[in-house]
C-alpha cells in the first residue's frame, strides 16, 4: 500500500507539472500524462491538458476516451458524446466508450441514442443483462382536474396511462390510453354560482401510438397516430391525426421538424411544426425549448408559438416553466400526444411543472396550467386552472 501511495503521489506531481505546461512536446507525454490524470481522477486538469494535446497535434482515440470520461463525470454529457464520436470513427465497437455514450444519452433523456449505442455493448454491462432489444423503457400514469370559471362548464377530468418499449435497438414504441370527461351546458340559462344545469357531457376515449427509428445515433425518424373517439350531444365522432417528422440531436441542441395531418369533428387539419431545444451546459440542469407552428383548418391558418425553460432547483428536483401563445383550437402538441380539441378554444396557456426523482426508477411530476378560454356559445371569456399529477417508472 505504501509503495502504491508514493507512486500515485509521484504520478500526480508529474501530471500536474506537465499539465501546466503551455505546449505538449510528444505523443508519449500526451499519453502518459493524460493517463496519470485519469488515474488520479483530476478531471478538470485532464480536460485542459487533453485540449492542449489536441491543439499541439497529438490526437489519438485513447486520449479522446479519457476526455469523454472526464466530461461525463463533470456532467457535460454533450461534450462527452462529442469525444466518444471521435473514438467510434476509429473503433466503432469500443465497448467501454459505447457504454458511456449509452449513459450520456440516458442522462439527456435521449432514449433513441441510448438504445443505438446499447446495440454495440455486451448485455452483461447493461444492468447485468436486464436491458434487451425488446425490453421496457418506462410506464406512466397521469391524472388531473380542470376547473373552469364558466357557469356553463363543469370541471373536467383527464387520465392517461402510457407504456414505452423497444422493438429492437433502433425501434422504440410508445403507447397511451386517455379518458377525458366534462359536463357542458350549451342551451339552458345558467345562474352564476348555482349548481350546473347539465345539458350534455363531452366524453372522449383516445389511443396514441408513436414509433421512433434511429437512422444514426443522432438522426431519428418519427411517426405517430392519435385516434380520438368523442361523444358529444348524443353524437359520436371518430377523429384521426397522423404525424411524421425528423429529429436531430447535436452538440447541446436538438432540432425537430414535423407535419401533422387529420380530421377533428368536421375540421380538416394540417399543422407544421419546427422546434429547437438548447442545453448549453451539456446537461438538463438548464435548457430551453422553442416551438413554432402553423395550423390550417378548413381554409384558414394561424401561427402558434411555445416557449419552455427548464432548470434544476435542488438535488433530484427540476422545474419547467412554459407558455403557449395563439389560438389553440385543435392545436396538436408533443408529437401528437396532446390535442387541444376542447369545446372552448384556448387563447393563452401558461404552465409550471415540477419533476422530482423519487428513486433510481421512479419520477414524480406535478403540473399547474392556467388557460384563457373562449366560450362562443355564450359570448364569454373565462379562465381555467388545471392540476395534474403523474408518476413515471423507468425500467
Amino acid at each position: 500500500m505504501d509503495h502504491r501511495k508514493y507512486t500515485l503521489i509521484l504520478a500526480f506531481l508529474v501530471a500536474v507539472t506537465a499539465g501546466k505546461a503551455q505546449d505538449v512536446k510528444s505523443f508519449d507525454q500526451a499519453d502518459s500524462t493524460s493517463n496519470a490524470l485519469l488515474q488520479l481522477a483530476d478531471w478538470q486538469q485532464l480536460i485542459a491538458f487533453g485540449e492542449r494535446s489536441i491543439n499541439s497535434g497529438f490526437d489519438f482515440p485513447a486520449l479522446r476516451q479519457r476526455l469523454g470520461n472526464a466530461y461525463m463525470v463533470k456532467e457535460n454529457y454533450s461534450a462527452a458524446l462529442s469525444e466518444f464520436a471521435v473514438v467510434f470513427k476509429n473503433d466503432s465497437y469500443n465497448q467501454t466508450a459505447r457504454y458511456y455514450a449509452y449513459l450520456c444519452h440516458k442522462y439527456l433523456n435521449q432514449e433513441p441514442g441510448a438504445s443505438y449505442n446499447a446495440a454495440y455493448v455486451d448485455t452483461a454491462l447493461l444492468k447485468s443483462g436486464q436491458i434487451t432489444p425488446y425490453g421496457l423503457i418506462n410506464a406512466g400514469l397521469e391524472t388531473g382536474l380542470k376547473f373552469a370559471a364558466d357557469p356553463y362548464r363543469g370541471n373536467a377530468s383527464y387520465t392517461r396511462v402510457s407504456l414505452s418499449n423497444r422493438l429492437s435497438w433502433r425501434w422504440q414504441l410508445e403507447q397511451s390510453l386517455v379518458y377525458f370527461n366534462q359536463a357542458i351546458n350549451n342551451n339552458n340559462v345558467q345562474v352564476p354560482g348555482a349548481p350546473l344545469v347539465t345539458g350534455t357531457a363531452d366524453q372522449q376515449l383516445e389511443y396514441y401510438i408513436k414509433l421512433n427509428y434511429s437512422l444514426t445515433e443522432n438522426l431519428i425518424l418519427i411517426g405517430a397516430y392519435h385516434y380520438l373517439n368523442t361523444n358529444y350531444e348524443s353524437v359520436t365522432y371518430s377523429n384521426n391525426i397522423g404525424i411524421a417528422g425528423i429529429k436531430y440531436t447535436g452538440t447541446c441542441f436538438n432540432l425537430q421538424a414535423d407535419v401533422n395531418l387529420g380530421n377533428m369533428i368536421g375540421h380538416h387539419l394540417t399543422q407544421y411544426n419546427a422546434g429547437l431545444m438548447l442545453y448549453p451546459a451539456g446537461n438538463l440542469d438548464f435548457y430551453t425549448i422553442s416551438r413554432g407552428s402553423y395550423l390550417e383548418q378548413n381554409g384558414s391558418g394561424s401561427g402558434i408559438f411555445g416557449q419552455s425553460v427548464g432548470y434544476k432547483v435542488v438535488k433530484n428536483t427540476w422545474a419547467e416553466t412554459s407558455a403557449t401563445f395563439g389560438n389553440l383550437d385543435n392545436y396538436i402538441d408533443a408529437d401528437g400526444l396532446y390535442i387541444y380539441n376542447a369545446i372552448d378554444a384556448t387563447k393563452l396557456k401558461l404552465g409550471e411543472t415540477i419533476f422530482y426523482q423519487l428513486s433510481k426508477n421512479a419520477q414524480l411530476q406535478l403540473n399547474y396550467t392556467y388557460e384563457q378560454k373562449q366560450d362562443d356559445n355564450h359570448n364569454l371569456n373565462y379562465n381555467q386552472n388545471s392540476i395534474t399529477a403523474g408518476l413515471l417508472w423507468k425500467f
